[in-house]
């Protein structure tokens, strides 16, 4: 990767490093406000209102006016889709049922989806190498979710780390499609108007369920979890994404969620030794191996591209 200079390249790793860490804090406190608000849908609309009016107060100040074509604005339209109704709300419902450690590793499988999704763009075969790097990082996921075993626990947490596929999968075309616009465009600005239209396009359909939810019951712990998605992970963590984007392929971004599931493993076992999160995090030995042959999957990958 070609950067101006030292100090450039410097930012652009601070800017990861800061992603990491925003996203290991993601995954614990995002599942205390599921457990709190149980209902995915006011809880992904909340989070959307709420990084949408920051955005907006912002917008003309720190974050220049929208100047995208007609053809941009479809196409943020697009994104928007993919960021809020598709993305936040699976990933939403899929940590109301799972663990964060399980979110955090699928996660990390970012960079795969986007290698496949973006050699599929271009109509060339990856090669032996970067096959066998995602057999093996597969591998690890399929470890992880256990077909085999059974149980009422067990059978929860694969349905909350299927709808977690299913955002990872919205993650992975939202990278690559923004990144697109993002190498055009100023980066704030493409942040902050596909999150706004994504919450505009789930407004209706949420509406009734706002409006019946009462709100009075949620814990403090949930409004943490809510007011920390709408400042770091849906703000300063989509506007680092987006950064990152225009300064580097998708995959390259995307190799930053390596460091991901380590950390919020870390996390999730401090907050739970403290009573923070309740319940099992499932961080003994079938984890571990899943995630060091998933880690070793991505890193193969990475090397390949090296």
């Amino acid at each position: 990767m070609k950067q101006k200079s030292v100090m450039s390249k410097n930012y652009l790793y601070l800017f990861m490093a800061l992603h990491v860490l925003g996203a290991a804090g993601t995954f614990i406190f995002s599942k205390a406000a599921t457990v709190s608000f149980a209902n995915p849908m006011v809880l992904t609309v909340s989070r959307g209102l709420g990084s949408a009016v920051i955005f907006l107060i912002f917008t003309g100040w720190k974050i220049p006016k929208p100047d995208f074509t007609l053809r941009e604005w479809f196409g943020l339209l697009g994104l928007g889709i993919l960021l809020v109704p598709l993305n936040q709300y699976c990933f939403l419902k899929g940590l109301e049922l799972t663990v964060p450690g399980h979110s955090a590793l699928l996660y990390a499988m970012t960079p795969l989806g986007v290698l496949l999704v973006s050699s599929i763009r271009v109509g060339k075969m990856p090669s032996f190498r970067k096959l066998a790097g995602v057999f093996i990082a597969f591998s690890g996921v399929v470890i992880v979710l256990r077909p085999w075993a059974s149980g009422a626990q067990i059978s929860e947490m694969r349905t909350g780390d299927l709808w977690l596929i299913g955002a990872v999968f919205c993650w992975v075309l939202y990278t690559v499609m923004a990144s697109d616009i993002c190498r055009k465009k100023n980066a704030l600005t493409v942040t902050a108007w596909s999150l706004i239209l994504g919450v505009l396009v789930m407004l209706p359909v949420a509406a009734g369920s706002m409006m019946a939810f009462d709100f009075s019951a949620v814990s403090t712990a949930g409004w943490f979890g809510l007011g920390y998605m709408i400042v770091i992970t849906s703000s300063v963590m989509m506007i680092l994404w987006n950064i990152l984007l225009q300064h580097l392929t998708p995959v390259q971004v995307a190799i930053t969620t390596n460091a991901q599931p380590p950390a919020t493993a870390l996390l999730a076992a401090v907050t739970a030794a403290a009573g923070f999160l309740p319940g099992h995090q499932d961080l003994g030995p079938v984890f571990i191996l899943g995630m060091v042959l998933s880690l070793s999957g991505v890193i193969i990958i990475q090397k390949a591209l090296d």
